[in-house]
């Protein structure tokens, strides 16, 4: 399964943020094979848009994408459904702030783990 934003992603693009979502990065953790890569780009002068790319491996019966704030290892608040990525621009600019200072999270939720089967902290790469 492939989830990308409404504006397609390149993979030849400048990667400025990645996950990599495993079962060890949920809490608590979950034991599972199944792993996934989330990928951003900011664009925009101001920072107020956001591509993205999520790959899973493994995984069915997905409910939900979802980018959280928090640091490693806690619980953090949704910020943006990454299935519908309607958030509005002006939050955009303080999620990329989140995920310069690597305070944000993907979080991928299953019938079976509807808290979250993988997650993956956002690393900035810049």
């Amino acid at each position: 399964m492939q989830v990308s934003s409404r504006a397609e992603y390149n993979d030849s693009e400048d990667v400025r943020f990645a996950a990599i979502l495993t079962g060890k990065e949920e809490v608590p953790e979950i034991d599972t094979y199944d792993t996934g890569l989330a990928v951003f780009q900011p664009k925009g002068s101001n920072n107020n848009n956001l591509k993205f790319s999520i790959k899973i491996a493994g995984m069915d019966k997905i409910k939900k994408a979802c980018l959280h704030i928090g640091k490693p290892h806690e619980d953090g608040e949704v910020v943006a459904e990454l299935y519908k990525s309607e958030t509005p621009q002006d939050e955009v600019n303080d999620l990329v702030t989140k995920m310069e200072q690597e305070e944000a999270y993907v979080n991928i939720l299953t019938e079976d783990n509807p808290k979250g089967k993988i997650r993956g902290q956002i690393t900035n790469l810049a």
